[in-house]
């Protein structure tokens, strides 16, 4: 089926209303924010307790995100109920009869629409980089006929919500594995248990920086070279497909690159306060992908320090904490931690057997995540992969 292409811009709300919820304060609204998507359901709250205008939207509406770093939110605005629906300026609102709502929802959120939009972003530092309206109305979006979408909305519909309920998996053995290293061996910084103290590198072998390579918008293929993002390590779960795609002329010959094995442990020595001192453990070797330099490769003496120990210990919030108050940087920039800091910085040392039944706890973990990541649409790039054939008539 030959999918038509329309402007998003034909399909976007230019001229549909704003109120002053000030203006109201008695009255009770419907608010969809960026804070309130995250939370999945929109504020009930007052006029008197929302300090700006908003946009009036309707039941069907399709909200986008066009502020870094909250992009990929996409909301469908729910049924009407009782009170007035207003969504907040950060939205880009699209409203039009030649559309399904959840169809269009997906592809703003697929890999297709994502590459183009974040080639409208524009600003400098924290909230003010944000997508440009103007630049984004010239994307051109597949519409199929209507039951054409509504079809791939119910097959994407599926599809999501196996992803979600792999995420909610993986939620809840991350739980797990934190009771699991709590009483194994307490709190890292208040150290219960009264564990020996020893600053980290007499348990670290080598920290070694990737190359930041210039890369495209688009992410590698299974045969292209990608350098990783930092978002790859972000969330604790190591993403091979937060990359940018990197042309190999472009890279120096016999320039030595880090390509992230199975059981190595990475750390985000720069980003935001939030971001920063983030780590993760790479589940399998990967050939085509490489470190940038605001990753380390943080390499262990297993005989005192086990990878899978210093992960955990570095996601407990007070250790965390002390990590990136060491960080130096202005606030609203990306803030770094220098390696002395990092190495010098004070940590339990449990006796290695603990550390180890606590490695091999991790890992029979990690093998039910593969298992689910191998059974399909379940996984986060299957998904993607998914979306990328539905949105070229291939679906």
């Amino acid at each position: 089926m030959t999918f038509v292409s329309v402007l998003a811009g034909t399909l976007m709300l230019k001229k549909g209303g704003s109120l002053n919820p000030a203006k109201f304060p008695n009255e009770i609204f419907e608010l969809l924010s960026i804070p309130s998507f995250d939370k999945s359901h929109p504020e009930i709250i007052t006029g008197s307790e929302i300090g700006s205008s908003k946009i009036c939207v309707e039941p069907n509406d399709v909200l986008l995100s066009k502020i870094v770093p909250h992009i990929r939110r996409c909301w469908v605005v729910p049924k009407k109920s009782q009170y007035r629906q207003i969504a907040s300026g950060e939205w880009i609102v699209f409203r039009d009869d030649r559309f399904h709502p959840d169809y269009l929802k997906y592809f703003l959120i697929s890999n297709i629409f994502h590459r183009q939009f974040m080639e409208t972003v524009a600003g400098v530092g924290g909230s003010l980089v944000r997508a440009r309206p103007a630049a984004v109305e010239n994307i051109h979006i597949p519409l199929p006929p209507l039951p054409e979408q509504k079809r791939i909305a119910a097959i994407l519909d599926k599809a999501d919500s196996l992803r979600r309920k792999n995420q909610q998996a993986i939620q809840l053995a991350d739980q797990f594995l934190r009771a699991v290293f709590l009483d194994l061996f307490g709190d890292p910084v208040t150290n219960p248990k009264g564990w020996d103290v020893k600053e980290l590198k007499d348990g670290i072998i080598s920290i070694k920086s990737g190359w930041s390579a210039n890369g495209e918008s688009i992410p590698c293929n299974s045969e292209q070279l990608g350098v990783l993002k930092i978002s790859a390590v972000t969330s604790g779960v190591f993403k091979a497909s937060e990359n940018k795609y990197v042309p190999s002329e472009t890279i120096p010959k016999n320039k030595a690159l880090i390509f992230p094995k199975k059981g190595d442990l990475l750390f985000s020595r720069a980003n935001t306060r939030e971001l920063v001192a983030a780590t993760c453990i790479v589940p399998e070797s990967n050939h085509n992908v490489f470190l940038p330099d605001k990753l380390w490769k943080v390499e262990t003496n297993k005989e005192k320090l086990m990878p899978e120990f210093l992960h955990y210990s570095i996601q407990q919030p007070r250790f965390r904490e002390l990590l990136t108050s060491q960080a130096t940087g202005t606030s609203g920039s990306m803030l770094n931690i220098s390696k002395a800091k990092f190495e010098e910085s004070e940590l339990i040392f449990p006796d290695i057997g603990s550390q180890k039944k606590f490695a091999e706890i991790y890992w029979k973990i990690q093998k039910v995540f593969s298992k689910l990541n191998q059974s399909g649409v379940c996984s986060f790039d299957s998904f993607n992969s998914l979306s990328q054939k539905a949105f070229t008539a291939e679906l």
